[in-house]
């Protein structure tokens, strides 16, 4: 697969209500909201209560 082909995560789910579940200090946390954004790092969740910014290498699961 190409570095070309390769689409960022927000565009593979634009406009649509996801659960985040990552690691945090020994305890999993969950968010609920829109992947507004996201680089190679970082996953930028977009919720009621604001803005998380969770590392990809601490994301557990995505549920759409």
């Amino acid at each position: 697969m190409d570095e070309k082909e390769n689409k960022p995560l927000s565009a593979f789910l634009s406009d649509a209500e996801v659960k985040v579940v990552w690691r945090e200090e020994e305890r999993t946390k969950v968010g609920r909201g829109m992947i507004t954004n996201d680089d190679d790092n970082f996953v930028y969740l977009t919720g009621e209560k604001g803005t998380v910014i969770v590392n990809k290498k601490d994301i557990i699961a995505i549920k759409q």
